[in-house]
């Protein structure tokens, strides 16, 4: 194809004019590809495309196609397979199979394709287009794709079969040669894959000398019937154990002339043991079934509906006064048996359990022919079908005794009742197993509940205590249950009727246990105690309320002494001033006496009034990121005058502002570092050092300020966050008021951080500012 193909423009005239014929039959060829047919720059612009790549691509007309501007990443899914085309090109001068995955331009839709392409030169050897073909492969891939994974699942599969899989040649002299054997040799046998594969006769060598010969043979008859073969056979370890294995072997296609088996052998060492201990059990169990105090039995309960009883123990003579021969003769002799006011309720509950099955329990009663009535309790659950038939198996127990001392119980329980109640608790009777709990009706009126109101289940109280008890009345209640306390004691609100919470003492006390320690029955009281909670609250609140006003009425009486001074210095050089006009030095002075108490009245009385915002939350605060390294470079540019007339030397360690900032009030922290470096420099020696460092670590930001001073002792340090505290400073050279660090640790507190010191007498002091990371 010319250089000038495809671009709209005809070529100049050249020498090659005359094989333009040729080249009309190349351009129909390219029309009438089936395949894509395609000419493209190097740079990725489509610069030519037949009507098979059209459709591939599901474009209408060539103009849609030649508006690619970019091929690697219009068409290719992975546009690096672009470069690597190119690469193999100019590698080899030609690209042969090379797939890919690409886009349906139109669609977007994912398919597969292979090409073909060259690259067409010029006389000096520059590339000048590329020109290819296209070929849709999804179909294969996808084929080929699965076969890979159908490969590796078989794969998967042999090495998970419980047991060896293998495949083994039969030669003409009759001898065997593994082809094929599974890893699970190794478990099965101790041996390796490569054992068998190196000796034909190993396996063989392996069956137990008794059973071999059986063996042999039947291996023999199924390699010349072609038929599949199933054996259990035992086997003698290299180890000496001995295994039972279940062989399982199928005729394969033959392989140039030779028979060919493929099987699988596994361990059935457990079940033959098992079978074997089946037999040795079933007299245990007949014998453990005659020691039953009860009837055991199996029911068979036809498609049809009717019942017959396959195996009923002996007992039923002592039970029902029948013979075995009868039940199982007429399926229907014990239920004629019973009472005729619980015969609808048992046959729905059995009914119901058959038609689900699901576990059945009840109690029911039953009158013998001598007319004497028996309690009796049943247990059935379902047993796998018979012939489509519904089995169940279960146990019908005497419980005419237990029945007869549960009503006495209830008789006793009805008096203990009225006896408690007459103390004005109200009385509750859970019966555990069965899910019920009875309330008294003082008991239910005590919420504001008629008598008919609440029903009897645990859950109806339950339900209406307060959602913050409930955790702790379950712990008291399952520890009573487990025996680890006497009694179940625990107090907790209730919802009453109107919507109020009323607060209880809940006593109780389990009164019976199954033969296992599971509780049975518990009985206990309500009494109300809201009254005395209420009580118990008022006295909390004002034991808070008193101590709060003595520590307020301390702290104003303090602040009240520390403002007395500056103020009466104030006053006393003002009334100077009045006495003796001018601006003498002597006034000049005086003045600065006047300014300096004003400053320290000032500032004594924002810390006060700081101090007491932040210990009654009044405090606005303004959370927002704030840079840590600018907030201190802020805070030290007030005080480095103070540090050069000292010679100290800041030492600021603080990363950058885009690697550690902070959530918090950028006026209080300007507040806070303000005092700590006020402090380092304030309490330092002469020609000292103050370094700031600052690091982040578990989603929060700790800033470190450290001094040369001359450090505190464990003494001071316990005294140093105590408001108006000065550690023995207030009788030296350095102004204070002693709110500072009080103040700095409270606004700390306040932004959701802390604020510590480390120190060591001699040693300087190291404060540690800890606040939430931005």
């Amino acid at each position: 194809m010319s250089p000038g193909a495809g671009t709209g423009k005809p070529a100049a005239p050249t020498d090659d004019d005359a094989s333009e014929p040729a080249q009309d039959n190349f351009s129909t060829l390219f029309e009438f590809l089936p395949i894509g047919a395609y000419r493209s720059s190097p740079q990725g612009h489509m610069l030519r495309g037949n009507p098979a790549l059209q459709r591939l691509n599901g474009f209408g007309s060539e103009q849609e196609q030649l508006a690619v501007r970019d091929i690697a990443q219009g068409w290719y899914v992975d546009p690096a397979r672009r470069e690597q085309f190119k690469q193999e090109l100019e590698r080899e001068g030609k690209v042969t199979g090379f797939e890919s995955e690409v886009y349906r331009y139109k669609t977007r839709e994912r398919i597969w394709v292979s090409e073909n392409a060259h690259a067409v030169r010029n006389a000096q050897g520059q590339v000048l287009f590329y020109e290819g073909t296209v070929e849709e492969i999804s179909d294969r891939v996808a084929a080929r794709d699965a076969l890979r994974r159908s490969r590796e699942e078989l794969r998967q599969i042999v090495e998970l079969v419980p047991g060896m899989v293998y495949r083994v040649l039969i030669l003409p002299d009759g001898d065997r040669r593994a082809t094929y054997v599974s890893p699970g040799v190794r478990e099965l046998f101790d041996l390796e894959p490569e054992d068998i594969l190196s000796d034909g006769r190993l396996l063989h060598r392996l069956r137990h000398v008794e059973d071999r010969p059986r063996v042999e043979a039947a291996t023999a008859a199924a390699a010349n019937s072609g038929q599949p073969l199933q054996l259990e056979y035992r086997v003698q370890l290299h180890s000496g154990a001995t295994k039972w294995v279940h062989m399982i072997s199928a005729q394969a296609p033959p392989e140039q002339g030779n028979g060919v088996r493929v099987g699988m052998v596994f361990d059935i060492t457990a079940r033959k043991q098992a079978e074997q201990a089946l037999l040795a059990s079933e007299a245990r169990l007949q014998q453990l079934v005659t020691l039953i105090p009860g009837i055991v039995y199996r029911l068979v309960v036809g498609t049809d509906g009717q019942s017959r009883y396959t195996f009923v123990s002996e007992h039923v003579r002592e039970v029902y006064g029948l013979e075995p021969e009868e039940v199982l003769a007429d399926g229907e002799a014990m239920v004629r048996l019973r009472h005729p006011d619980d015969r609808a309720r048992v046959s729905a509950v059995s009914n119901a359990a058959l038609q689900q099955q699901r576990s059945l329990h009840y109690e029911t009663r039953v009158l013998l022919r001598d007319g004497t009535e028996k309690w009796i309790e049943v247990f059935s659950i379902p047993a796998p079908d018979e012939d489509g038939c519904a089995v169940r198996v279960g146990v019908l127990m005497d419980i005419t005794q237990r029945k007869r001392a549960e009503l006495a119980l209830a008789e006793q329980a009805e008096v203990w009742k009225r006896a408690m109640e007459s103390t004005g608790d109200g009385v509750w009777d859970w019966h555990i197993q069965a899910g019920i709990e009875q309330l008294s009706p003082h008991c239910k009126a005590m919420y504001g509940f008629a008598p008919d109101e609440l029903p009897d289940l645990p859950s109806a109280l339950d339900a209406l205590t307060h959602p913050d008890d409930v955790a702790q009345m379950l712990i008291d209640r399952d520890a009573h249950f487990a025996g680890q306390s006497l009694r179940y004691v625990n107090e907790h609100r209730v919802r009453c009727k109107d919507g109020q919470w009323k607060w209880v003492l809940s006593r109780g006390i389990v009164i019976s246990r199954d033969a296992k320690g599971a509780p049975l029955r518990m009985i206990g009281t309500h009494t109300d105690i809201t009254a005395a909670k209420q009580a118990q609250a008022l006295r909390l609140e004002r034991d808070s309320a008193a101590a709060a006003d003595l520590a307020k009425s301390q702290f104003l009486s303090r602040v009240s002494h520390e403002l007395r001074t500056p103020l009466n210095a104030i006053l006393g050089f003002a009334q100077l001033l009045e006495l003796e006009p001018g601006a003498g030095e002597r006034q000049q002075d005086w003045t600065r006496h006047v300014l300096s108490s004003g400053r320290h009245l000032l500032a004594l009385m924002d810390d006060i009034l700081d101090l007491s915002s932040v210990q009654t939350g009044h405090l606005s605060m303004r959370s927002e990121p704030v840079p840590v390294r600018a907030a201190i470079e802020e805070a030290w540019t007030m005080l480095a005058g103070s540090a050069h007339n000292r010679q100290i030397v800041f030492i600021n360690h603080v990363p950058s502002e885009e690697g550690c900032q902070v959530l918090a009030d950028r006026r209080r922290l300007k507040q806070i570092l303000s005092n700590l470096l006020s402090n380092a420099i304030k309490y330092n020696r002469d020609g000292g050092w103050v370094r700031v460092t600052a690091a982040v670590a578990d989603g929060a930001v700790e800033l470190q300020v450290v001094d040369s001073g001359p450090g505190l002792d464990e003494h001071q340090q316990a005294r140093l966050f105590v408001p108006f505290e000065r550690v023995g400073a207030e009788r030296g050279p350095v102004a204070g008021t002693g709110l500072g660090l009080a103040l700095s640790r409270q606004l700390a507190e306040a932004m959701g951080g802390t604020l510590d010191v480390r120190s060591r007498a001699g040693e300087g002091a190291t404060f540690m500012l800890r606040l939430p990371a931005a």
